[in-house]
């Protein structure tokens, strides 16, 4: 699995498996988790971007966390995509 092919194919067929899913959570978790290690992310393809209501200059994991925020809202009610937002401002991150 990889996180690219799994948001396209969500973006086309707007389903998912659980254990597709739960792979894409961890791959968020992950990437969270190291963020400060970070420097640079890729941009996901405007259509992908437009299908998931994201700017269209997004990265492939706003993509994922978008996905995420779609099939699994979490129970507080707060947005994956905006805290991800949030850390790649406070990290300086930029997009490729």
């Amino acid at each position: 699995m990889e996180l690219t092919e799994l948001v396209k194919d969500y973006a086309a067929t707007e389903l998912l498996s659980g254990i597709e899913l739960d792979y894409l959570e961890g791959e968020l978790w992950e990437t969270i988790q190291h963020i400060a290690e970070i420097n640079t992310v890729f941009k996901a393809p405007k259509n992908i971007c437009d299908k998931l209501d994201l700017d269209e200059k997004s990265c492939w994991q706003l993509c994922c966390a978008a996905v995420l925020d779609s099939s699994r809202p979490l129970k507080d009610g707060q947005k994956r995509v905006d805290e991800f937002k949030k850390l790649i401002s406070q990290h300086k991150i930029s997009y490729i």
